[in-house]
C-alpha cells in the first residue's frame, strides 16, 4: 500500500496551465459578450496600467492620457482588463448584467496568468518580456475571435 503522505505531487505545467487559462479567457468573450448586441468600446492599442476613478458622475476609466466614462464600476472593471491587455478596442454588451456575470471569470483568468508567470520566477526584464508576449497572444486571439474564425 503506498504513503500518500510521501509522494511528491507532479509540478504544475506552466506553459500549459497559461494556455488553459488564456483559452478560457477568450471562450468566455466569445461565448458570453460577442453572441449578444454590443457596442464597439476605443481603448488605447498598447499595454498600460489603467486606473479606476470615481467621480461625482460616476466612474472613468484613465488609459495614459484618455479617460474613459463608465456609468457603473463593472462595466470600468470590465473595461480595464482589456486596457491592461492593450487592446485597441473592445466589444461591450449593452446590458450591464452581462458584464456582471462575466466579469469574475475574465479577471479570475487573467489573475491566474499573471500568478502562474510569477511563479516561475523569471528576472524583471524576462518576466516583462514573457508577459507582453502572452498579452500579444491573447490580443490576438481576441481579434480572431471578434472575426468569427474562433
Amino acid at each position: 500500500m503506498k504513503d500518500d503522505h510521501n509522494e511528491k505531487k507532479a509540478p504544475v505545467r506552466r506553459p500549459a496551465a497559461i494556455q488553459e487559462e488564456i483559452e478560457k479567457l477568450i471562450g468566455t468573450y466569445a461565448r458570453e459578450i460577442l453572441l449578444g448586441p454590443t457596442r464597439l468600446v476605443p481603448l488605447l492599442g498598447r499595454k498600460c496600467e489603467p486606473r479606476i476613478l470615481h467621480t461625482f458622475l460616476g466612474f472613468e476609466l484613465k488609459v495614459a492620457q484618455k479617460r474613459i466614462t463608465c456609468p457603473d464600476m463593472s462595466t470600468a472593471l470590465y473595461l480595464h482588463i482589456f486596457a491592461e491587455l492593450g487592446m485597441p478596442s473592445v466589444r461591450a454588451p449593452y446590458d450591464p448584467s452581462v458584464i456582471t456575470r462575466v466579469l469574475p471569470a475574465l479577471e479570475k483568468a487573467l489573475k491566474r496568468i499573471k500568478n502562474l508567470l510569477l511563479e516561475e520566477n523569471l528576472p524583471e526584464k524576462r518576466h516583462q518580456s514573457k508577459l507582453r508576449d502572452i498579452y500579444k497572444r491573447i490580443r490576438d486571439k481576441l481579434k480572431l475571435a471578434e472575426e468569427g474564425v474562433l
